[in-house]
């Protein structure tokens, strides 16, 4: 049983500090006392199994992972819930903040244009709203291209190639009094240009992973 606690205090020793936290800001995540989990950390106390599944559960691992013996690499390797948890939030947030303060600053624009001269409605609208819709969705191309899966890519890519589209209407709609749908026709050669860009980008990453895959195995079982 000693035994047991050493292994568990050194495993939740290294898994807190992988995760850059204190004592007192694990307790908080856990609903448990500081006291209690520096009891733990110097092996002097094990907590019970409903502990130990609130504690395996928040650090991504097993119960048997946390009263098993390992060296500092295994520990570090093991994936942490709650750190893919805080990454994919603070970029969500970098992104949605991002996109709502050009949107408040075309808000205000919007409100002071409107102020200054309310006959043009219409075309401070368009100015505010709809002519920065391609800068909106770049962003979030660039975001996804960065942080998201593929799907994203093609939707914020297919997003920004019909707002450049409706954009150019309504340009040409000002200035010529004159609607013209016919541009979007532009946007289906388009549309069907980055679906097959994507699909050949798809099907060369799958195959070098099968090529890769294939490589590692006859390295691993030579003739």
């Amino acid at each position: 049983m000693e035994e047991i606690k050493s292994i568990f205090a050194q495993n939740l020793i290294r898994l807190r500090k992988q995760m850059k936290i204190t004592q007192v800001e694990f307790a908080e995540k856990i609903n448990y006392s500081d006291k209690a989990v520096s009891k733990w950390e110097r092996g002097e106390s094990i907590p019970d199994v409903a502990v130990l599944k609130s504690i395996s559960d928040f650090f991504g691992v097993t119960i048997d992972f946390l009263i098993s013996a390992h060296n500092e690499e295994e520990v570090i390797k093991q994936p942490t819930n709650y750190a893919k948890t805080v990454k994919n939030r603070n970029r969500f947030l970098i992104s949605a903040i991002t996109i709502v303060a050009i949107f408040v600053c075309a808000l205000t624009v919007f409100v002071s244009l409107q102020s200054a001269n309310h006959e043009y409605l219409w075309v401070n609208f368009l100015g505010c709203f709809v002519f920065p819709l391609p800068i909106y969705f770049l962003l979030l191309l660039i975001f996804s291209s960065l942080w998201a899966k593929r799907i994203w890519k093609i939707v914020f890519v297919s997003a920004f190639i019909w707002s450049l589209i409706l954009v150019s209407f309504c340009i040409v709609w000002l200035a010529t009094s004159k609607p013209y749908p016919l541009v979007f026709v532009v946007g289906i050669p388009a549309q069907v240009i980055t679906l097959m860009s994507f699909g050949i980008i798809n099907l060369k990453t799958n195959r070098a992973k099968n090529e890769n895959s294939s490589n590692s195995t006859d390295a691993e079982n030579p003739e």
